[in-house]
């Protein structure tokens, strides 16, 4: 399969979202119902992703964010990462086990184009955002992955690197997971 040519653009209208639907029912209510809203109440920015014909193909919004670990999953990063306590960039926050990340809020790939790893381009994406000023020098990505009896986005997280930072309570439609910006 070919790679499809992508451009990205950060947006403010989520009304340009009129006509995209990833298949997962909740997540396309809350873009076509909520997602203004949304956009107008938190600090965050909103991108799409186009093809060269101009049909949306995915969106994302991220925001800056905390990732909190406790204990064990500093244990976790140390397994991991051996040296990671020896990081001076780790050095302020791993005491408090508070660090900064950058937040995905929602990522959705148009129902015709998944499993053409646009998501993975995406997470990619996201990663080049470490050194944008806005994030304030993130260390982590994080997000609370769906995951209901419809849909869940823990393996397609997991298969980008990201690890769950608590256990799965099955009360609960998200788990929290981050991985390391590279």
């Amino acid at each position: 399969m070919a790679k499809l040519s992508l451009h990205l653009k950060l947006e403010q209208d989520a009304s340009i979202l009129a006509d995209f639907y990833s298949g997962v029912d909740a997540m396309d209510k809350f873009i076509h119902t909520r997602l203004s809203a949304f956009l107008r109440a938190y600090n965050c920015r909103f991108y799409v992703l186009r093809n060269t014909e101009g049909t949306i193909v995915a969106m994302f919004v991220i925001s800056e964010g905390q990732l909190i670990l406790d204990d064990d999953c500093k244990n976790d990063l140390r397994i991991k990462f051996p040296d990671i306590e020896k990081s001076a960039e780790l050095k302020d926050y791993w005491e408090a086990g508070v660090f900064p990340s950058i937040e995905i809020q929602y990522l959705a790939v148009r129902k015709e184009y998944r499993g053409q790893y646009i998501g993975k381009d995406i997470i990619s994406i996201i990663n080049s955002f470490k050194d944008d000023t806005y994030y304030h020098h993130p260390l982590f990505m994080s997000v609370h992955a769906y995951r209901t009896t419809e849909y869940s986005a823990v393996g397609f997280y997991k298969k980008c690197r990201f690890w769950a930072s608590e256990f799965v309570n099955p009360s609960i439609e998200t788990v929290r997971m981050y991985r390391t910006l590279n």
